[in-house]
């Protein structure tokens, strides 16, 4: 579902903090009039009223998802248009936007980040979200605002929880759901109970699941198993003008299988606190409002090669923690016909972790092999300003400005292993690198220039010019596993951060078109991102500014490009039936050394087919992706991180929902109707079984959903 649905699930009496200024329907507000209007039984509010669209934003609602029940956060953002993702096993998947991904995306949690510990991207920051709960996603596709914090070049997730509300006097309220997939043997629950006492409201909410190996269509068994359980508790206090939320979320995972790494994960976990506060100006003329955010985010995350796996010597595990500490302060203003916000945010990231190991012993893990993430920190302070200036009663103009000033450095660069040679950290850097290292101190100015032509009440056109920044996350400046060669004068598996690199420097442009109407919608983007010093994952061969030449993961600046469009669209076919699809391509190149950018996806399609009644409804999805041959697959001339390239593949889902009830819905469906076996091009290189290259999607599985709201 996109935002083209006029259903949105918004915060009672004080409007959600961050859908606010996330959704920027604020630029089509002048031609619109918007009536809201609340369902006791869903708890949602539908809007009425014509909305010029956005065609590079997409919003979703997890609960009305007609697909399969989903791993996780990334797992969800498949099935929303632009997006898809990479898999490395059954959780933990790595969403792409545009091209971008990891730190080139920004994802947020009502207002908090979170960043994962495991620098193979185990637990990544969607992984950490409860998608059985979730209430939004908002997805701005590009750089859309200044507002969402620094990075962010590819686009920004939200996922949101909405404050509970209560209709008819009632103070109390629930939910509970069950679903099961027959292709893993995959049970999932969930619920929540929300109370409200005066200007006081408390929601509970909690899941789990417990997910087996799931097969691919070639009945092979694909290690992906993993459990999961989590909950958060959120209290709120709600006045005509000010709003209050604090929560606590906490979530954990158990004995996760890799099959596209040399780990697994046998235990790992995250926990977010975070507090919220909106106020409201009644009596001036130019301020609005006020919002303030805060939050600390930990994970915790345990890799091991022996404890999930089979192995009979050189025993490792890894042990890593990442703590995310921010906030921000925003003040939205009027001045003349302009609606203005100025902010400040901060974000401290604090990354440590060892790994050791034993060569004959499991159970006497104490020696140090590698001193993977060196208690690195990346400090980052932001300043903006946002204003949406009317030009005509058609036309305005969104422009924006911001800058950042980013500190970083590691506190344990010069601890040495104990595990075979000594080594640093520090000492690797000057190894690959040449230089030892320092405190690194960047300046970042960006900002952008947006116009929004609202050609009609339905239809809108848009054209922005932006430029952003990336700064180097602790991965790509610290990481230092210090390895063996595969075999002498072969590849060396050792991976070295680069302390040293330069920021990425996006200078995008994109247009787009929407038209939308009872009826009919058709939305498209297009978009071209000029990088300058964009940060690859390169092996070491002697390149400008790398000293050795033994195959060693390391990182450096090149210039790249990015170009692509994005197409989707909908119509009613008579009274029932509802026909809808969506296209999306990009092209990346390395300028550098005139190869495929790696990890872009293919060309991508969906269609649907569905029908609609009161009581039930059904369809009929294709997903298909043509052959991804642009690929960056070769370790001695690029990166090699492309497994392969990946055929083409069409994939057939049917779907079903009926209400049981007036509380009571039954979701059902099969996916992959004719148990194709394929991938998507983004998964990882399949490295436990030899019958695949990459790590396959699912076969054929069928799946069972009942909801019921109290």
């Amino acid at each position: 579902m996109t935002y083209t649905k006029t259903k949105h699930y918004l915060l009672n009496g004080t409007n959600l903090f961050a859908l606010l200024g996330s959704l920027t329907l604020s630029q089509a507000a002048s031609a619109q009039t918007v009536i809201l209007k609340a369902d006791k039984d869903m708890d949602e509010i539908t809007t009425t009223g014509q909305q010029a669209p956005n065609p590079a934003l997409s919003t979703a609602i997890p609960k009305d998802s007609n697909r399969a029940p989903s791993a996780d956060g990334g797992d969800f953002l498949r099935s929303v248009p632009g997006l898809t993702s990479g898999r490395m096993g059954g959780h933990a998947l790595e969403p792409v936007i545009r091209g971008q991904t990891r730190s080139q995306l920004n994802i947020i949690t009502d207002g908090a980040s979170i960043m994962g510990a495991g620098p193979n991207r185990m637990d990544t920051p969607a992984s950490f979200v409860d998608i059985d709960s979730a209430d939004l996603v908002i997805i701005q596709r590009g750089y859309q605002s200044v507002k969402n914090g620094a990075g962010g070049t590819g686009g920004t997730i939200l996922f949101e929880h909405n404050a509970p509300s209560f209709e008819d006097g009632r103070t109390f309220k629930g939910r509970a759901a069950l679903a099961y997939e027959s292709n893993g043997d995959i049970w999932t629950a969930s619920g929540g109970v929300a109370a409200k006492a005066g200007d006081f409201t408390l929601r509970l909410d909690a899941h789990s699941k417990d997910a087996g190996s799931y097969k691919d269509g070639d009945g092979n068994l694909v290690r992906s198993s993993y459990e999961l359980y989590g909950g958060t508790i959120e209290g709120g206090y709600t006045t005509e003008n000010t709003a209050l939320i604090v929560a606590l979320t906490h979530e954990k995972n158990k004995n996760t299988l890799f099959p596209g790494a040399g780990m697994d994960s046998p235990e790992g976990d995250g926990t977010i606190i975070r507090g919220k506060l909106r106020h409201d100006f009644s009596g001036s003329d130019i301020l609005k409002s006020m919002k303030i955010n805060l939050y600390r985010s930990k994970a915790n995350h345990i890799m091991d090669n022996f404890s999930l796996r089979e192995r009979y010597m050189m025993f490792r595990q890894a042990d890593l923690s990442a703590i995310t500490t921010g906030g921000a302060f925003n003040l939205d203003l009027v001045m003349g016909e302009s609606d203005i916000s100025i902010g400040m945010d901060v974000k401290n990231i604090s990354h440590d972790g060892l790994r050791t190991g034993n060569n004959m012993m499991p159970d006497m893990l104490d020696q140090i092999q590698s001193v993977l993430i060196p208690d690195a920190s990346v400090k980052q302070m932001g300043f903006y300003a946002e204003a949406i200036s009317p030009l005509s009663d058609n036309l305005s103009l969104k422009s924006g400005f911001r800058f950042d000033h980013i500190k970083a450095d590691s506190a344990k660069g010069d601890l040495l292993t104990t595990l075979g040679m000594p080594v640093s950290a520090n000492k690797m850097v000057e190894k690959y690198y040449g230089l030892s290292p320092e405190k690194q101190t960047e300046n970042n100015v960006g900002g952008l220039l947006r116009l929004e032509y609202n050609m009609s009440r339905t239809s809108s056109f848009y054209l922005g010019l932006s430029h952003s920044n990336r700064t180097a996350n602790t991965t790509e400046r610290y990481m230092a596993s210090n390895m063996m060669p595969m075999m002498p004068g072969g590849m060396n598996p050792s991976w070295i951060g680069n302390p040293f690199l330069k920021p990425e420097k996006h200078t995008q442009v994109d247009l787009g078109y929407g038209f939308h109407n009872e009826d009919q919608s058709f939305l498209i983007s297009v978009y071209y991102d000029e990088v300058n010093d964009f940060i690859f994952r390169d092996h070491a061969r002697g390149q400008l500014g790398i000293v050795q030449s033994d195959g060693a993961l390391i990182y450096r600046n090149i210039d790249a490009r990015l170009y692509g469009i994005e197409v989707e669209g909908k119509t009613t076919l008579g009274q029932a039936f509802e026909l809808s699809g969506d296209l999306t391509y990009t092209h990346g190149h390395n300028k550098d050394i005139d190869i495929p950018l790696d990890q872009i996806p293919a060309l991508m399609i969906n269609m649907s087919l569905s029908y609609h009644q009161d009581q039930w409804d059904g369809g009929i999805r294709l997903r298909a992706a043509l052959d991804q041959n642009r690929v960056d697959d070769n370790a001695m001339i690029g990166s090699g991180r492309d497994a392969q390239a990946t055929p083409g593949y069409a994939v057939a889902d049917l779907f079903a929902s009926y209400n049981l009830s007036d509380r009571i819905k039954a979701r059902f469906g099969i996916s992959n109707i004719f148990n194709t076996t394929y991938a998507n091009h983004l998964n990882r290189e399949s490295l436990n079984d030899a019958t695949s290259v990459q790590v396959n999607e699912a076969g054929r599985s069928f799946y069972l959903r009942l909801a019921a709201n109290f």
